[in-house]
């Protein structure tokens, strides 16, 4: 049998030790880090339950508040019902509770009706919160059940799943094709007047040859994009094969210090996630992936036809001898760069300062504002 490509995450069950034991995880060395899980469930009843529910006619009281209720306190205790599972001090804990219709949006496609549950948890520390996320969607549906038992014993609890969590070394893990309210709806606008999202998060691309100063360019409009309340991702292309993710001083690492919620890093043989690949990941992929900000900003792909800021230091390539005022074309928005090349570029695109982070940042706000009129 071929050997299989392995995740450097699981060569190993953490939980088991060399002999055989299992044990509670040293978390002690790791980074402390903003970590998010989104989880789901769904309870199916009969009709006539739902409507019970909806109607607030159940003898026990109102169903869904209680479920609310208890699926954040699960979320609290998690740590008492896994063994292994430490305690954490959560600093997030919402469960959102809707029904599940017998057709029209959100129907399944067996005709099932029920309830859908949705819990989003949060910590700020050393280890995940998964668990407490996923114990949260179990204990709410649980407690349908038992609210509702009396008058529909058949009802069953399905699809407990995980669709989504963030931080930590491993970064973002999103379900392939999860669709939820949380992870799909549109995001609220920023007080800074950024657009909302629906899905994938409009993408302008900051481009030019090596040494035209890109990353720190993008590095200072991802800290200005942050600072005025805009939740910002990034990618980084390499055209080399092979990279380090999150290794300090590389880009990618750089564009998380900056604040960059969600960093993306591709090569032509691997993406961020440490997937092995026989060929470059399509950007479009990975950008299907930035459902959770308002824009990102790719460093890179000149030939992606992206909307694009282009950015020249001094005008050359000095390894390519080609100047980066060629890649001014229709899809830029603007070209950054010093006074001396603004002067003598003579394009029809508006320039500004590559040495000033917040008017680049207004060119960016101005773009997103554009796109929605």
């Amino acid at each position: 049998m071929p050997d299989t490509p392995r995740d450097a995450y699981r060569d190993t069950l953490t939980h088991v030790d060399e002999h055989g034991d299992v044990r509670m995880v040293d978390v002690s060395e790791k980074d402390v880090t903003q970590r998010v899980a989104l989880a789901e469930g769904s309870i199916l009843m009969h009709p006539e339950t739902q409507a019970m529910v909806l109607e607030d006619r159940a003898k026990k009281g109102d169903v869904l508040a209680c479920a609310r209720v208890a699926g954040i306190m699960a979320c609290k205790r998690t740590s008492e019902l896994i063994p292994m599972c430490h305690p954490l001090n959560i600093t997030k804990s919402k469960v959102q509770i809707e029904a599940i219709p017998a057709n029209g949006a959100g129907a399944r496609p067996d005709g099932r009706v029920g309830f859908h549950v949705l819990v989003t948890t949060g910590v700020t520390g050393k280890t995940g919160i998964e668990m407490e996320a996923l114990t949260g969607a179990s204990v709410a549906c649980l407690t349908i059940y038992d609210m509702c038992k009396a008058v529909d014993r058949g009802m069953e609890i399905v699809d407990v799943r995980l669709l989504r969590k963030e931080g930590g070394r491993s970064g973002v893990w999103v379900r392939g094709g999860a669709a939820s309210e949380e992870a799909s709806a549109p995001a609220p606008a920023s007080d800074a007047g950024s657009p909302s999202v629906a899905g994938p998060a409009p993408a302008i691309a900051f481009i030019g040859y090596q040494n035209a100063g890109k990353t720190t360019l993008v590095e200072k409009v991802i800290a200005e994009l942050t600072a005025r309340g805009h939740r910002v991702g990034s990618i980084k292309h390499h055209g080399h094969k092979g990279f380090d993710i999150d290794q300090t001083g590389k880009d990618s690492w750089r564009h998380a210090q900056a604040g960059s919620r969600h960093v993306g890093l591709v090569s032509p043989t691997g993406y961020a996630e440490y997937a092995s690949t026989e060929t470059e990941l399509p950007l479009n992929c990975m950008l299907d992936r930035f459902t959770d900000v308002d824009v990102v900003v790719v460093e890179g792909y000149k030939s992606a036809g992206l909307p694009n800021v282009v950015v020249a230091r001094s005008g050359v390539d000095r390894l390519r001898n080609q100047s980066s005022l060629d890649l001014v074309g229709d899809a830029t928005v603007a070209l950054a760069c010093n006074d001396a090349l603004a002067a003598r570029a003579n394009l029809s695109v508006p320039t500004v300062d590559i040495n000033d982070a917040a008017a680049v940042a207004d060119v960016v706000e101005g773009w997103l504002k554009r796109r929605v009129q």
